[in-house]
């Protein structure tokens, strides 16, 4: 099913894997491959990384750089914490407690250096190495001096946009939404690439922190042929988003971090005018979204009904009633629970179930390495939704082996998966022609469908929904239509 494969490129080793290899025996089993020189072949590998970590250890104090250079674990380093009176700290994946870099503290003269080396920090107390993802954020005390950096590593990862390539090419506007470090912006960085690239779209990215197109004028390569348009103010976000739909005639949008009530009212203006919008909020299930006042129209919004009594009496409910008073903004929302384990909502099924107290149905989506395209996807209740981190199984999840090994090879190429890689994502595109068996519960065209759908629900497909924002809801499951004529 893949074409054929394109010639191969040979990658040039990091310096710092060139300095490893002068310290390192190769024959040690953790760095032997790692260091050797290996041909960077997009087609057999899952996830690419580039980073560019030696330009923010180049911030740090001498004698804190120097043990992270010659880290046996720097390839997976996470962040780096400087808190003034304390001992410089270094955070990296998969390892929960941090490591000391010095036993002497953190002096002011440290932070001073760092800073000066930072330049400028904006309103939101952030700042960045221009041409990279990396993020510095300042703490600062009472009177406003900076006693604390947090040094964040920014990796562009390659391999997140097979988890919702169908969702994303629906032309819904879709909501990322999961906890902070999860990898959202990570996720919606590839987005961009890929809707601008492969799809040729018109994307255009408000940047608030410059956390997806890094610091700098020219944005990284990882966002592909996307715009990207730069906020001076954190709290003037809500007024460029509307500038870029008015000034730059976009088909997509992508925001980061929506949290404020103009974002959110923002987001429905330009939902409304048709552009596709791509956003991230913090969040861990659907139901922080509903229960968030600020946030709440997001999904529709919730207000209080009061019935009659011949309605309550035939939905079985009371006479005062939660309802979803809007088309939601975002009519796909994605809970990012773990790297490789991902649950979709289709907002307008999900909210009205859960207001009425039953369960939606919804898509799990996680990492298979047994399946043909190492993607599952089931329908199952949302209550009965497993926990990735209790369940994990690792002959199953393909994905934390190949970003750590991706992290040890850190080659640096920078290239994305080519365009005939996803090969497989016609059976997604077929699926609202071919359909589901009616009864079956299982959505047609991905590999590995199964799950229950439930009595009186509706199977969870995406290609069959209209992309128009004002959708009318569905309605109520065991709810009988009252006439006016009934009500009077």
């Amino acid at each position: 099913m893949r074409p054929a494969a394109a010639p191969a490129k040979r990658v040039t080793r990091c310096q710092y894997q060139v300095e490893r290899a002068q310290r390192v025996e190769l024959g040690e089993p953790d760095y032997a491959e790692a260091l050797a020189p290996e041909v960077a072949d997009p087609e057999d590998g899952t996830v690419v990384v580039q980073d560019d970590l030696d330009q923010l250890l180049t911030l740090l104090p001498e004698d804190i750089r120097e043990p992270l250079v010659n880290h046996p674990q720097r390839a997976s380093l996470v962040e780096v914490v400087l808190d003034l009176g304390r001992q410089p700290e270094a955070r990296f994946q998969g390892i929960p407690a941090g490591e000391y870099l010095r036993k002497q503290e953190v002096t002011p003269a440290d932070l001073e250096a760092a800073v000066a080396a930072v330049g400028d920090f904006g309103a939101d107390n952030r700042a960045g190495v221009p041409g990279t993802l990396h993020r510095i954020s300042a703490i600062r005390n009472r009177r406003g001096a900076i006693i604390g950096l947090t040094c964040r590593v920014g990796r562009a990862v390659s391999g997140h946009i097979a988890m919702l390539k169908d969702l994303v090419e629906s032309g819904h506007s879709v909501l990322l939404l999961g906890r902070p470090g999860v990898g959202k912006t990570t996720v919606i960085r590839e987005m961009c690439a890929t809707l601008a690239d492969e799809y040729r779209k018109r994307v255009v990215i408000v940047d608030t922190s410059n956390e997806i197109g890094g610091d700098g004028d020219v944005p990284h390569p990882a966002i592909g042929g996307a715009r990207r348009m730069q906020v001076a103010d954190a709290l003037q976000q809500h007024a460029v988003m509307i500038e870029a739909v008015e000034n730059h005639m976009p088909q997509v949008v992508v925001v980061d971090e929506i949290g404020t009530e103009a974002e959110a009212l923002a987001c429905r203006t330009i939902a409304e005018r048709g552009v596709q919008l791509i956003g991230t909020a913090h969040g861990c299930l659907l139901e922080n979204l509903i229960k968030n006042p600020t946030l709440s129209d997001l999904v529709g919004g919730v207000a209080p009904v009061t019935l009659g009594d011949e309605e309550a009496r035939l939905r079985g409910t009371q006479k005062t009633i939660l309802e979803r008073k809007a088309p939601p903004t975002f009519p796909i929302v994605v809970e990012i629970r773990a790297r490789n384990f991902y649950v979709a909502h289709w907002v307008e099924d999900s909210v009205d179930q859960l207001l009425l107290g039953r369960m939606p149905v919804v898509q799990v989506r996680e990492r298979d390495a047994s399946q043909a395209h190492g993607l599952r996807v089931s329908e199952l209740p949302y209550d009965q939704v497993p926990d990735p981190e209790r369940t994990a199984d690792p002959s199953r999840n393909s994905w934390d082996e190949d970003y750590e090994a991706a992290l040890r090879d850190m080659h640096g190429s920078g290239g994305g998966p080519s365009a005939g890689n996803w090969a497989w994502a016609e059976k997604i595109r077929a699926r609202g022609k071919d359909g589901a068996a009616p009864g079956s519960g299982a959505v047609a065209g991905l590999p590995g469908i199964g799950g229950v759908a439930g009595p009186g629900t509706r199977s969870f497909a995406i290609a069959g929904r209209s992309a128009g924002p004002n959708v009318p809801p569905p309605p109520a499951v065991g709810a009988k239509k009252v006439s006016k004529k009934g009500r009077k």
